[in-house]
């Protein structure tokens, strides 16, 4: 892609030269801030440079900020300079902002103030002629070979989010949410560079990269809800894909595996170690517990961007992409937030917001019910993660593609497939919705409400919604 850039930038080195002034024993100084506008909070870390110009140009002097933003340059001789700075943000983005001209005096101090631009001017310098709706924000990266590091063209970056809109039931009373698939796709240029602009939010997007008729791994993020762009560069390897056509069948349950092996430690909040925490790699076979130390070792792993998750009891899911190469260890430390338990509490009175999972459960049909306060207890992300630990039960695939899949009975296609209610509607996927977005859960191996499908004895698992 051809690098995008918000401002035309003037050169810090490429100044007018001027004739040579005597030289001059007097000096005074540079100083400011700089503030990161995007996130309205000093920035910290940001390497300011003075350039002079005429006879000063030789020497170049710089400064990095403090935590509180502030910057100082010392002993300049006075004359006309030219003050920029550079930031990882900026750099990843391809975003030059240019430099400001101060003129300093002599024995005093010349105070400046740099800024990165908005949030909004950001995501409009990467999106250059494409309407934003509030709301929306881009996801912005490369791809490349995971053997060779070269960038990949042609590639095809799939997206899809969940859109909740709420619609009128049909007695006109109440409010009902309706959750629809949203779909979209761009494709790398020929230096590996894609940008998916209109993307929701502070909403889970699911990322697939697709090439050649093959696709790999399933990915999850979310757009920052305050600068609204995602950084995400992939890799992707042919050792980590699939037939597109076994995407969707039994074969997707063959696991990826490789040489590369992953390494690390686990901590809490506080830096002490978390032990005994599972740590696994989506679509692998490779899992494993962390000791004593909170260290772990996988091995065994395919090449490419993929997923990591860390869970253990008392602590909230940590998942975060990890980039693994053949034959080489890669390290990755996780840090794991500590739920707080809360007092227990006693309810005068109450109304339940579900009343069918209430009915069905005072029937006794059989099934596993999870209400409102064991759901709160599930801190994982998808309904999936939650199946694939009831007995009677396995998951194929993994995000938005995951079926759930009895042990028992006959199903279409040989694949004895449970039948996903969500809010009464039936056929639905198992993912549809995230835990988070989940009031309630039931769980039938048999015994399932009359007004929903038998499926063959393949299970049904029914949703509600929170409202």
């Amino acid at each position: 892609m051809t690098p995008i850039r918000l401002l035309v930038a003037v050169a810090l080195m490429l100044c007018v030269a001027r004739p040579a002034s005597a030289q001059s024993d007097r000096s005074g100084r540079i100083e400011g801030t700089v503030t990161d506008s995007a996130h309205a909070r000093p920035l910290a870390g940001a390497r300011v440079v003075a350039v002079g110009t005429g006879s000063l140009a030789e020497r170049p002097r710089e400064a990095t900020s403090d935590s509180a933003g502030k910057f100082h340059i010392d002993s300049l001789p006075i004359g006309r300079y030219f003050v920029g700075f550079e930031s990882p943000l900026l750099d990843s983005l391809e975003i030059v902002v240019p430099p400001r001209a101060v003129t300093i005096a002599a024995g005093g101090a010349t105070t400046v103030g740099l800024a990165t631009p908005s949030a909004a001017k950001l995501r409009t310098a990467l999106c250059p002629g494409v309407p934003l709706p509030e709301g929306t924000g881009v996801v912005y990266g490369r791809v490349v070979s995971a053997e060779t590091e070269s960038p990949l063209a042609g590639v095809v970056v799939a997206l899809m989010w969940r859109d909740l809109a709420l619609w009128d039931s049909s007695d006109h009373k109440t409010l009902r949410p309706v959750n629809s698939q949203v779909t979209a796709s761009v494709s790398t240029d020929g230096g590996g560079w894609y940008r998916a602009c209109g993307v929701p939010r502070g909403a889970w997007l699911w990322m697939q990269l697709q090439r050649e008729g093959r696709v790999g791994p399933v990915l999850h993020t979310t757009v920052e809800d305050t600068l609204g762009i995602a950084i995400r560069h992939v890799s992707l390897s042919s050792s980590a894909t699939r037939d597109s056509a076994d995407a969707v069948s039994d074969t997707s349950t063959a696991p990826f595996t490789g040489t590369a092996t992953l390494t690390g430690v686990v901590r809490g909040v506080a830096g002490t170690p978390v032990p005994a925490a599972e740590v696994r790699v989506h679509g692998t076979r490779s899992t494993g517990m962390t000791d004593a130390q909170g260290s772990y070792t996988l091995s065994a792993l395919p090449a490419g961007t993929h997923e990591l998750e860390v869970r253990r009891i008392g602590y909230e899911a940590a998942e975060t992409w990890v980039e693994l190469r053949s034959g080489a260890t890669t390290t990755r430390d996780l840090r794991m937030r500590r739920i707080v338990n809360l007092d227990s509490i006693r309810i005068v009175a109450t109304r339940t917001r579900y009343r069918a999972f209430q009915q069905h459960r005072e029937q006794a049909l059989g099934g596993i019910f999870l209400g409102p306060e064991d759901m709160a207890r599930q801190h994982v992300l998808f309904p999936s993660d939650i199946v694939e630990k009831i007995p009677g039960f396995r998951v194929v695939g993994y995000g938005p593609s995951a079926v759930v899949v009895a042990n028992r009975g006959e199903g279409y296609g040989g694949r004895c497939e449970a039948n996903v209610v969500i809010d009464g509607a039936e056929n639905r996927s198992i993912n549809e919705l995230i835990v988070a977005d989940v009031g309630a859960m039931e769980v039938y191996r048999g015994g399932y409400p009359a007004q929903w499908t038998d499926r063959r004895g393949c299970g049904t698992i029914a949703m509600w919604t929170k409202r």
